[in-house]
């Protein structure tokens, strides 16, 4: 082999483990446009109705530390009135912008290769309303490529409003509306997206 070659796989070689080196460390980012988080709310005891948060901020980390904020003035129910009761009385945005998760993935969730996909039980942390609780998530993490990731709720999620200080925004809801009744057992699915930081 001759000196000119030589140099070129050493470059070659060299390139690549920097390309490695920067993936394995990569942090990465949510993608706001390719991520959904949905809820249902149940109301006069058998009407269910899908709603969802249209902006969702988030980050991954190489050590597996996953944060999303959840702006809870996004929220859409399909009908202005009731997005801008659940705004105002429910979640009381003017004092509590946004709801938080915080969680730490498995380590080796961030050394995944494209295409290698796992199910795991991850403990997090909820914070809504200055109220903090502990929840245990199903999650299938998924990397569909070299610099992306997609976390995806294995089974619903279910959140007491009574818990995070919402029951009292409920019991408005439902008074005003003039329903019979809305659960305060609230399911909840996620698929998050999240792209590597170059």
């Amino acid at each position: 082999m001759n000196i000119t070659k030589r140099t070129q796989l050493l470059k070659l070689a060299a390139i690549s483990s920097l390309l490695f080196c920067a993936s394995a460390s990569a942090d990465w980012r949510l993608l706001n446009n390719a991520s959904h988080l949905n809820f249902v709310s149940t109301k006069n005891v058998n009407v269910s109705e899908i709603h969802h948060f249209s902006r969702l901020d988030g980050s991954l980390s190489s050590a597996g530390e996953l944060s999303v904020d959840i702006d809870l003035s996004s929220v859409q129910t399909g009908i202005d009135i009731r997005n801008t009761r659940m705004r105002e009385k429910l979640f009381m945005v003017d004092n509590f912008p946004k709801a938080t998760l915080k969680a730490t993935l498995p380590e080796e969730v961030t050394k995944f290769t494209s295409g290698q996909s796992g199910t795991f039980i991850i403990p997090s942390k909820l914070t809504i309303m200055g109220q903090q609780h502990e929840l245990e998530i199903e999650v299938q993490v998924t990397k569909t490529d070299h610099n992306r990731f997609v976390a995806t709720s294995a089974k619903p999620i279910l959140i007491n409003a009574g818990d995070y200080g919402l029951q009292s925004g409920i019991d408005w809801l439902q008074n005003v509306a003039k329903l019979s009744s809305i659960s305060p057992t609230v399911p909840v699915t996620f698929n998050l997206t999240f792209i590597a930081l170059m």
